[in-house]
């Protein structure tokens, strides 16, 4: 019997109401509209400029860097591989990783992987700046 394979968009439905139901009256989106990178805003910028910290669901994630934001990844569940400028570095649950301001970073995961990330300062979408990359 065929296992029927679920569309991008029956997968953000599911991972959004995951993420809404795990933290309710939470902002939670789709960070680029492609169903494979999550965001769920805990504790967000606009309470405290300072820092944040959100609970991000990674299939893949595009390249990109901060200029200005350092951001501290760790893992809820699943395996994320992290490609930091020219390093590949492989986490699984409990690990840890930093990613400081300047250095072009993605990830992508075999499943589903649940990412803890603390953002110094806050994260802002002026800040989230698209590199290309081979790796997209």
């Amino acid at each position: 019997m065929e296992v029927m394979k679920e569309t991008n968009k029956e997968r953000a439905e599911r991972i959004i109401s995951k993420l809404c139901e795990k933290y309710p009256s939470k902002k939670v989106f789709d960070l680029d509209g492609r169903a494979e990178h999550f965001v769920c805003e805990v504790e967000p910028t606009s309470k405290h400029p300072e820092y944040d910290v959100a609970i991000e669901v990674i299939i893949s994630s595009k390249p990109h860097m901060h200029l200005k934001t350092t951001q501290f990844y760790k893992i809820i569940s699943g395996n994320l591989t992290v490609f930091i400028d020219n390093s590949t570095l492989k986490l699984a649950p409990g690990e840890t990783c930093i990613i400081k301001p300047g250095t072009v970073h993605s990830a992508i995961s075999d499943d589903e992987c649940w990412v803890e990330i603390r953002s110094e300062p806050g994260w802002r979408e002026d800040d989230h700046i698209l590199v290309d990359s081979e790796k997209e």
